[in-house]
């Protein structure tokens, strides 16, 4: 039997994300509080609100991209979805369409659609010769 194509998302976004998610707590501990110590009619720093708000902004999106993190394992038969809710597969016979040529949508994606369930990868995401190799695998 042949090996599985693994795809998964870009090294580069699992390391932005930790860093984001240890470095966001700790620029925030060193932003002063924009809103401490002012009297009436009196406006806080919009560059340390903006911080304010965007870092734990920030912070929380990188914890969702950890736990979303989905990588998907294909052989000639089926691909399968893991994350930390589980393991989801479906076959080749089950796909009813895929656009693997171009990214479309916003963001651009390659879609892959069996029925209802609908398989996404961000273009900026995965790596284009892994999804070259997928479009070779269901050609095939």
């Amino acid at each position: 039997m042949d090996a599985p194509l693994v795809i998964r998302p870009k090294l580069w976004l699992l390391l932005g994300a930790i860093a984001a998610i240890v470095l966001a707590p700790a620029a925030l501990s060193f932003v002063p509080n924009p809103f401490e110590g002012l009297g009436p009619e009196q406006r806080p720093s919009r560059f340390f609100a903006t911080l304010w708000l965007l870092l734990p902004i920030l912070m929380l999106l990188a914890v969702w991209r950890v736990l979303a993190w989905t990588s998907y394992r294909a052989t000639r038969e089926w691909i399968e979805a893991r994350n930390m809710l589980g393991v989801k597969r479906s076959t080749w016979s089950e796909l009813t369409s895929s656009e693997l040529d171009t990214p479309t949508g916003m963001p651009p994606a390659y879609e892959l659609r069996f029925g209802k369930r609908k398989v996404r990868l961000i273009a900026a995401h995965h790596d284009r010769t892994k999804i070259q190799a997928l479009k070779a695998l269901i050609t095939r």
